[in-house]
Order: structure tokens, then C-alpha cells, then sequence
């Protein structure tokens, strides 16, 4: 059985009482999409979206942000896949609150960076009409992670 054991970093930045979410665009896949880590050895799924937030953003895991203790949301099922196989799915989504302006610039300078509103993520693309991760977006919608409100 194959097997999906993912972290997801809601990476905020408060805006005039709503919360951006950080995206970063795949161009191989051509859409943007949330920091998703796999588990690596026997490390949590905190451990993982930490090590993966610090790497993929160059941030100092000890100064520059904070991974909520618990998850958001946390689950696990069973998939049937289009070709009637099974794929056994766990997924965590975590807070990550960043403490530095400084991070915030570095993370906004990046045009491999976006914030996108709850709404847009809510809807699957940004308001100028490019994909977000169809995957993430359809766990986020069924398990009501994010309100489109927020």
C-alpha cells in the first residue's frame, strides 16, 4: 500500500485583521503551493514542517519563526487511487507564526513567494487566476483548515 505522511505550513502574516498565507510556485508542477514536508526517519510531523520551513525559506529555526506545538489539524485514511489501489494518508497542517519584520521582508522579496488570501486558497487560485495545489486545497476545504473569511 502506498503511503502519503505529509506536514503543511500555514505560514501567516497578519494584514489588517486577516491573515495572509504563504505560497511558493513549483514550475515543474506550474502552480503555487503551501511548504509540504515529508516525515524523514522516525522524526514528527512538527519536526519535519519545521526542518522543511527553515530550508526552504533560509530562516533560522531558533530566531526567526515558531511551529505551533500541535497541529492544527491532524488525520489519517485510506484513499482509493483512480486505478482502484489503496494509499494509506496521513496529513498534519501546523501554524507557523514568524517572529522577525526582517523574515517577513526576505520571504516577500522572493517572486518565488506569494500571500495569498484564506479566500483564494479557499477557492483554488489567486485573484489573478494561477492554480494552487489542487491536493492541499481539497484537504483544506474538507477538513475546513482554513475559512475563506480568515
Amino acid at each position: 500500500m502506498d503511503r502519503i505522511f505529509r506536514s503543511i505550513a500555514l505560514v501567516q502574516r497578519p494584514e489588517n485583521n486577516q491573515s495572509k498565507l504563504l505560497l511558493r510556485w513549483q514550475v515543474n508542477l506550474n502552480w503555487w503551493e503551501f511548504i509540504v514536508a515529508d516525515r524523514l526517519n522516525k522524526e514528527s510531523f512538527r519536526e519535519s514542517v519545521t526542518r522543511e520551513v527553515a530550508w526552504q525559506l533560509k530562516l533560522d529555526r531558533r530566531s526567526d519563526f515558531l511551529v505551533s506545538n500541535m497541529a492544527q489539524l491532524s488525520t489519517e485514511y485510506i484513499e482509493t487511487q483512480p486505478d482502484d489501489s489503496e494509499c494509506h494518508v496521513a496529513i498534519a497542517f501546523y501554524n507557523v507564526h514568524l517572529f522577525k519584520q526582517s523574515a517577513v521582508k526576505s520571504i516577500t522579496r522572493d517572486p518565488s513567494n506569494r500571500w495569498a488570501s484564506a479566500a483564494e486558497v479557499c477557492k483554488g487560485e489567486t485573484n489573478d487566476g494561477q492554480p494552487i495545489d489542487p491536493r492541499v486545497v481539497s484537504w483544506i476545504n474538507k477538513y475546513e483548515v482554513v475559512q475563506p473569511w480568515q
